[in-house]
């Protein structure tokens, strides 16, 4: 499987009536450690620059609605708020603690590393990397890349054609999905980014990808292949949804609230496993300052 959220060519489906599918947190690089966020509130802002296939308000419109698909369903059960911002910038991937979304139309890569053409999209997790240590685990920042150049993202995909080339991909499902790895859930299938497959929240290792995947699995938001135009990751399964009630429980007080990190962190190049980037900052990230939103 390639890196990010990826084009289905072929899906084998196998139907289970009533099967479970169960949801899978990302895990640090380093200790397999599951990630999650130390705060209560995570708003995302797209770039500025926009996207070649839309006017930046029909971005700004359509982020927010793939975070209202979560919010509306986590909201009532979880203390974690996902938000949006309007576009500003040109901002662009960084370790700042300024979760964003930037449109790649003219190169798919990054700081001269090409990403694979399969993927529509790439979320990068910034983490705390202190094995053994307090605070290992934490998610600082999380950022969405999306595949200009081998999509073409659209809104209406059954009316709207694909620019010569590329294959059309609806926005709101491709950023749902994103949404989903941005607070710390991973796909719900196993992409070989890890030697072994992962457990699921009930402790049974998920199927590969490249096999034959039980339905429900495939009807998750964090299944990470999609169909040319598919807008299904648009609902959230109930298991989605588990996936941050449980990880971030309306039963648990909340934890401040805050926008970016600040404070002279450096970030520490961790091993690249697709589709998901973890990139461990350094254990200084534990001890720096943060400003409050």
């Amino acid at each position: 499987m390639s890196a990010g959220f990826r084009l289905a060519i072929a899906i084998a489906v196998m139907s289970l009536a009533g099967e479970a599918a169960g949801y899978v947190r990302s895990t640090s690089t380093t200790d397999g450690v599951p990630l999650r966020w130390l705060e209560s509130c995570i708003a995302v802002q797209p770039d500025g620059r926009g996207s070649q296939d839309l006017p930046i308000d029909v971005v700004n419109d359509t982020l927010a609605r793939a975070a209202a698909n979560w919010s509306s369903r986590t909201d009532s059960c979880s203390y974690l708020r996902l938000t949006t911002l309007p576009a500003a910038g040109p901002i662009d991937v960084a370790p700042d603690g300024r979760p964003v979304m930037v449109f790649r139309d003219q190169l798919w890569e990054r700081s001269g590393i090409a990403h694979d053409p399969g993927a529509i999209g790439l979320t990068t997790v910034f983490h705390i990397s202190s094995p053994g240590q307090p605070g290992d685990g934490t998610i600082l920042d999380a950022d969405i890349e999306l595949n200009g150049v081998n999509y073409t993202f659209v809104t209406e995909p059954s009316t709207t054609p694909a620019r010569p080339g590329t294959e059309v991909a609806d926005l709101e499902n491709t950023l749902t999905h994103e949404l989903g790895h941005v607070q710390g859930l991973a796909h719900t299938c196993w992409d070989h980014a890890t030697e072994t497959p992962p457990l699921d929240d009930q402790g049974n290792p998920i199927p590969d990808c490249d096999g034959t995947v039980p339905e429900a699995i495939q009807m998750t938001t964090m299944f990470p292949t999609a169909a040319p135009g598919e807008i299904s990751k648009r609902m959230l399964s109930d298991d989605d949804v588990r996936g941050i009630c449980e990880v971030y429980p309306s039963s648990e007080a909340p934890p401040a609230c805050y926008q970016e990190v600040d404070g002279g962190c450096q970030a520490q190049p961790g091993a690249p496993a697709a589709p998901l980037w973890l990139l461990a900052l350094a254990p200084l990230a534990l001890v720096c300052r943060r400003k409050r939103a």
